[in-house]
């Protein structure tokens, strides 16, 4: 009695994505931050972004570009506050008047 030949499987493949593309993980990886910050950072709107389907994609450049984007709007904090207070009893900082 013949045998059937065997046949081979199906593999499901999926589908290359460009290294260009980054989801929520590899976003956060770029930033070396947790994928909960950048979940919020999409929710604000702060990082650029699309939701497909139900995952969150942004593109390298575009995060780099936020990243430069933003890196000179630092808030100031205490210890930058009080650096500055000093400088200006000192008399080495003078305010200007905006206009």
């Amino acid at each position: 009695m013949p045998t059937k030949p065997k046949r081979k499987r199906a593999t499901t493949t999926t589908p290359a994505r460009s290294p260009e593309v980054l989801d929520v993980q590899g976003a956060a990886a770029l930033l070396t931050v947790s994928a909960d910050t950048v979940y919020d950072l999409f929710a604000k709107g702060e990082l650029p972004g699309r939701k497909v389907g139900r995952k969150w994609i942004t593109t390298k450049a575009a995060v780099l570009r936020w990243i430069e984007s933003t890196s000179g709007r630092r808030q100031p904090g205490p210890r930058d506050m009080d650096a500055l207070t000093r400088a200006m009893n000192k008399g080495k900082v003078r305010l200007r008047p905006k206009g």
